[in-house]
């Protein structure tokens, strides 16, 4: 065979020899990558998905590609297989990425880098945040079974003032390790007392730095936690947080300073109220406050609710009797709200009224909400009539929240009555000839006449009487004198168990006025003789007499 003379060859057909080798190589690399194809990469996207779950990745490549993830726990699915890098042709492309739960702790997150390669250029286009592992080994509930989480915080209750009055909230924590509440990372404001055997009494902490007041209440929005933290075997020491809230102070918990225990009494100018050492009873005068009443209330948030009702005053067995109209506001008394501070006035009396009354109720918001739409006066009091007269009782459950009651009275003819006690030595025959040095005064504790601490059934004053039946042997007579009758009024007698056996009389001796009971009682029984200074045609007395013997 003869070698090629290239010698003898012309120039132009060795130039297109030349042309067929360079085409030919130009392509079997047109596949990979076109001449003028523009290569263009996918916005960075970033997603959250947590263990075994996916991610679909979507995307365009104008050439052939690959994807590479830079985590193990985050891989392609292809078919049947799952891989840390997939490839594909040029196209509209959608490829699922799995996420498993290999490497996850309790502590941290974990993010993914998704890189594309397309021809020779790479560009991380996906970040894939696999969250830390939720701990699950712990669960915490109250004592009625329910569980708290994030979407059901724990709430502190409040106590009240007193330091008998704690209320606990206590939390149960069920785990196989053991459980603690942090002291470092919690609020200040929680207290907290391990009971054992995974069981916290928490209380607000009066004591706290921060200088939070007890009576006000932290919502959630606060953002305060309650961290619990729970010692495992491989994970260490695991942190788990609760939203906690606390109520503010114990809901139906209302001080008054300063307090008006007793009940008070109205001059008819309105300047003047003045207290009476026996509560609701007429008493002795105590102390006396000039012109208004003022208190500064303690109560949940500052808030609560100034009710005015009226009050009507009925004298009966011994005592005055209350009852009480919460549909009727008493309009002449004036109370102003500054904050939390209280203070009443009460308008004059009108010329010719009559005794009128009011008490003041102060309610916590919080109870005031849950009773304002119903029965007012049957929540508020319970009303018993056995004993001669209607009297109100305010339930136990609102006592604490009476302010003040009082009653403002027309002002009266002074009437000042003088009881004495006399008897006589002897039957009396004709009483015209008795004069006052022939009676014998009572003198000694055996015979006495006095008043009483408080009213009577039928009359603002009561007097006692009390001497042995002996002074009435033998058809004696014990008299009792009052040294003035006010125009209008009579000496008389209401009631006589004795009736029969003894007889009650009025004479006048040296120009006075006398009861005077005569004959001998056979038995004995507790009741007394009742007698009256008064009006007996309208049942307005001014003085009860009660006459015991025995």
């Amino acid at each position: 065979m003869k070698a090629l003379n290239l010698k003898s060859m012309s120039w132009i057909m060795a130039l297109a020899m030349m042309f067929i080798v360079s085409f030919t190589g130009c392509s079997d690399d047109d596949g990979e990558n076109t001449p003028g194809e523009k290569i263009e990469f996918p916005t960075l996207q970033e997603a959250t998905c947590n263990a075994d779950g996916t991610i679909t990745i979507s995307f365009k490549a104008t050439v052939d590609w690959k994807l590479t993830s830079n985590a193990g726990w985050c891989k392609f699915v292809d078919g049947e297989f799952t891989q840390s890098s997939i490839t594909g042709k040029a196209g509209e492309q959608t490829i699922t990425a799995k996420i498993s739960g290999d490497g996850q702790n309790y502590s941290d997150d974990n993010v993914a880098e998704i890189t594309l390669t397309l021809g020779e250029k790479e560009q991380v286009i996906y970040k894939i945040t696999r969250p830390k592992k939720v701990f699950n080994g712990l669960t915490i509930k109250d004592e009625n079974g329910n569980v708290y989480n994030t979407e059901n915080p724990i709430i502190i209750k409040g106590s009240g003032y007193e330091k008998i009055d704690v209320v606990y909230t206590t939390i149960l924590t069920e785990s196989e390790f053991e459980v603690g509440i942090s002291t470092s990372e919690n609020p200040d404001w929680i207290k907290v007392e391990n009971k054992g055997e995974g069981k916290f009494n928490l209380t607000f902490n009066n004591d706290n730095t921060e200088g939070i007041d007890p009576k006000y209440s932290i919502s959630t929005e606060k953002g305060h936690k309650l961290v619990f933290g729970v010692q495992t075997t491989n994970e260490g020491l695991i942190n788990v947080s609760v939203p906690v809230a606390y109520e503010g102070l114990k809901e139906n918990v209302l001080l008054f300073k300063p307090e008006y225990i007793n009940a008070l009494t109205v001059n008819p100018e309105g300047t003047v109220f003045t207290e009476t050492s026996s509560g609701s009873m007429e008493g002795t005068e105590g102390v006396k406050y000039e012109n208004q009443l003022s208190s500064t209330i303690t109560v949940r948030d500052d808030k609560f609710h100034v009710l005015k009702i009226t009050e009507i005053k009925t004298p009966a067995t011994g005592t005055y009797f209350y009852t009480y109209d919460v549909t009727q506001e008493p309009d002449w008394v004036t109370v102003v709200e500054e904050g939390t501070k209280l203070t009443l006035t009460v308008a004059a009396l009108p010329e010719g009224a009559e005794l009128r009354g009011a008490a003041i109720l102060v309610i916590p918001e919080v109870i005031w909400n849950k009773i304002k739409d119903t029965d007012l006066q049957a929540t508020l009091f319970t009303r018993d009539s056995d004993n001669g007269a209607p009297m109100d009782y305010l339930n136990d459950e609102y006592t604490d929240y009476i302010w003040t009651h009082f009653t403002q009275e027309p002002k009266n003819e002074e009437i000042e009555i003088i009881l004495k006690g006399f008897y006589t030595n002897q039957e009396i025959i004709d009483w015209t000839t008795v004069k006052e040095e022939d009676l014998i005064p009572f003198d000694n504790s055996d015979q006495t006449i006095s008043t009483s601490e408080y009213p009577g059934q039928i009359a603002s004053i009561a007097w006692n009487a009390s001497f042995p039946k002996s002074l009435l042997e033998n058809n004696k007579s014990v008299c009792i004198q009052t040294n003035s009758i006010p125009a209008g009024h009579d000496f008389g007698v209401m009631y006589n168990p004795w009736e029969g056996e003894t007889q009650i009389t009025n004479k006048t001796i040296d120009g006075k006025e006398y009861m005077v009971l005569t004959g001998y009682p056979s038995s004995m029984s507790f009741e007394q003789i009742m007698a009256g200074i008064g009006n007996f045609d309208t049942m307005d007395f001014a003085i009860e007499l009660n006459i015991e013997m025995y």
